[in-house]
């Protein structure tokens, strides 16, 4: 006998099975977006984190993906629901180990890091980043503020806004990689040489992270967090009130380590310029000068206070040594005698920059030493505006010692004024050794390498050499000379130098009068 279905019937039979195939829970792909998920990628270094168990979660701590494992070079991709996306999410990273970059200690184990994405931020194909600076920001977040007001309280502090999206290059090894994933490689291993720096272990370093977010939560890196209460690690280690100036220095000390593997350049870097900085016995506060720091003659003062009641600390020896780090060299700059102000523990300094800092040039360290201790600076140099603020001139005979470099005389403009009369002020110093390291000032009685300045002469003309006008030695490099007319709407200077009977000249060659033998100073009015 023969059954038979009626069209009804058939109708409702194909559509129960289409349900089956596609709605009710077939093999291919949902197109709910419910259940649509996207696929992100990472990053977890503290060192690559190996084994590190990664998930995602809202700003309330709910899972919402994970977890993830990372592989030995600290890599790992997660899927996260696409509807979730439209929400600020947490990614967080715990367990495993790392190798700490600063000790080369292998197998640290690893606490928790993470890292605050904001809604809308990530879809399909995305980098998230999960480092010690993503996790003072995440923290600076889930204590109230919003993300670009995180950002910028680790900005002021650090020197840099952190980026997630960049996929760093390992500081310790050496990879094909671009200018930003080296930056953010090196200055996660910034962490790891601050941490050891503190003469503390490499699995410590996750405190001090914990540390300085609690240390910001004032919205300063002072010591204190909000309240006023000293910051503490975990294990109750003081956090110094100069954490700042520490990041920074660790920053410039692994650069310069032959541990740093990235092939980046300090000429690739900026280094925060943190004015105030502690040694054993003196908090020391670089004030700058009416003008910020730039190429030729820059004016500021350190100030000093005793640590232990805050007074004056006066009566110091204070030395100023500046250094240039570049992408292949370094060279340090003149500087001019450190004079105590009429400010009790305040001192008036000079240092005559020869060239400016920043990316493409390199970066300015100044280090001020009192007795026995040192306090770091790194203030950026900028390029000059006016008047010209130094010019060379090179020896003929006047040689380093035993090599055949031509000794190079610096003539920096020293405060001049410029109007209807004008007084033209010089600093001279000598390169005094190949590497660019000395500088000693030239007067008179001067004792420079394989040289004694017996005789000098220092001449200024303002009409083309028409007149020459001698500039009056004042000791310790300094020249100058009253009286110089038509420069009240700008001009030029040239300037001639003579010593021990050798005119200098522009390219160390014999002197040739009105052609190579002087330097040129471009005079603008007022500057």
């Amino acid at each position: 006998m023969k059954t038979y279905l009626s069209p009804t019937l058939t109708v409702m039979t194909m559509l129960c099975l289409m349900l089956v195939m596609f709605g009710c829970g077939g093999s291919g792909s949902s197109t709910s977006s419910n259940t649509t998920s996207v696929s992100v990628s990472g990053t977890v270094l503290a060192g690559p984190a190996n084994g590190a168990r990664v998930t995602v979660k809202t700003t309330a701590g709910a899972v919402v993906a994970g977890p993830a494992t990372t592989a030995a070079d600290g890599s790992y991709t997660i899927d996260i629901p696409a509807a979730s996306l439209v929400s600020d999410l947490i990614f967080e990273a715990s367990g495993g180990t790392f190798p700490d970059e600063a000790t080369t200690t292998a197998g640290v184990p690893m606490a928790t890091l993470t890292a605050h994405t904001a809604a809308g931020s990530l879809a399909s194909g995305s980098h998230v980043t999960i480092d010690p600076s993503s996790t003072i920001v995440q923290k600076l977040v889930a204590g109230g503020r919003s993300k670009s007001a995180a950002d910028s309280v680790f900005a002021a502090a650090f020197g840099y806004t952190p980026d997630c999206s960049v996929k760093p290059a390992f500081a310790t090894m050496s990879s094909a990689s671009t200018t930003a994933q080296r930056l953010a490689g090196l200055r996660a291993a910034a962490f790891s040489q601050m941490t050891k720096d503190m003469g503390l272990a490499p699995d410590k370093q996750f405190e001090v992270i914990q540390a300085l977010a609690d240390d910001l939560s004032d919205g300063a890196m002072d010591g204190l967090k909000t309240g006023g209460t000293a910051v503490t690690t975990a294990s109750g280690i003081p956090v110094p009130a100069d954490m700042a100036s520490h990041f920074a220095c660790a920053l410039m000390t692994f650069q310069t380590s032959p541990l740093n593997k990235s092939k980046l350049t300090p000429d690739k870097m900026v280094v925060p310029f943190v004015t105030k900085t502690l040694t054993s016995s003196y908090a020391v506060e670089y004030v700058p000068g009416m003008k910020a720091a730039a190429l030729g003659k820059t004016t500021f003062k350190i100030k000093l206070s005793n640590l232990g009641d805050g007074s004056a600390a006066t009566g110091k020896n204070i030395t100023l040594v500046p250094k240039m780090y570049m992408a292949t060299m370094s060279h340090s700059a003149p500087v001019d005698t450190v004079v105590e102000s009429a400010t009790p523990g305040t001192y008036d300094c000079a240092v005559f920059y020869q060239m400016a800092s920043g990316p493409g040039m390199g970066v300015w360290e100044l280090k001020v030493s009192i007795g026995g201790e040192s306090a770091i600076f790194y203030p950026p140099v900028a390029m000059s505006m006016g008047t010209t603020a130094r010019a060379t001139l090179k020896g003929v005979n006047d040689m380093l010692g035993s090599t055949a470099t031509k000794r190079t005389y610096n003539l920096f403009n020293d405060g001049s004024t410029f109007g209807m009369s004008s007084t033209f002020k010089l600093f001279i110093a000598a390169s005094d050794d190949i590497m660019m390291m000395k500088f000693p000032t030239v007067s008179v009685n001067s004792i420079l390498t394989g040289l004694t300045v017996n005789t000098m002469t220092v001449e200024a003309s303002a009409d083309n050499g028409a007149t020459w006008n001698s500039l009056t030695d004042n000791g310790s490099g300094h020249w100058s000379v009253a009286g110089l007319t038509g420069l009240a709407t700008g001009g030029t200077i040239k300037v001639r130098v003579t010593i021990n009977g050798e005119q200098k000249t522009a390219d160390g060659n014999a002197a040739i009068a009105g052609t190579n033998d002087f330097a040129t100073f471009t005079v603008v009015a007022g500057m």
